[in-house]
């Protein structure tokens, strides 16, 4: 019997392992698409853009602001870029839904579809087209996956 238990475990030990290996092989953008557009009030000067992320089922990404200072590094993020270096913009993150922990403590997610809008003053004279990056990272009630990146043009 002790030996029959002691297989059941290892066996159960092994296939957890697994399983977090393959969670962490996999990065948040097999969970999440991305789309961006440009408002129509938009002007020469300022642009107003909307990023529109759209959550598989199951999945959460983390809100902005996450609520919890220990889950900061993954919350959902959104800068501009040009030649490699942060311009300024203004940024309206939706509210997020919060989640009770007794384990990690309270956080804020989204879930499905969350559009981020934000604008920005558009540097003259640039010889490159500012670029927009997302970072989020996506997680199930079992596991999460790695942190992504998505670099995305201007419209």
């Amino acid at each position: 019997m002790k030996s029959t238990m002691f297989l059941l475990a290892t066996f159960l030990a092994s296939a957890i392992l697994a399983g977090a290996t393959y969670a962490q092989g996999s990065d948040s953008s097999k969970v999440v698409k991305l789309e961006i557009s440009k408002d129509p009030s938009s002007t020469a000067d300022e642009k107003t853009v909307l990023v529109t992320l759209s959550v598989e089922p199951g999945y959460h990404i983390y809100a902005n602001p996450v609520v919890n200072p220990d889950l900061s590094s993954v919350q959902t993020s959104v800068s501009v870029k040009v030649e490699g270096k942060s311009i300024p913009i203004k940024v309206d993150y939706p509210d997020g839904k919060l989640v009770k922990d007794a384990v990690v403590g309270d956080y804020a997610t989204y879930e499905g579809t969350v559009k981020i809008k934000f604008r920005v003053m558009v540097p003259k004279n640039e010889k490159s087209q500012p670029e927009v990056v997302v970072k989020y990272q996506a997680c199930s009630k079992k596991s999460c996956l790695a942190p992504a990146m998505a670099t995305l043009k201007l419209p």
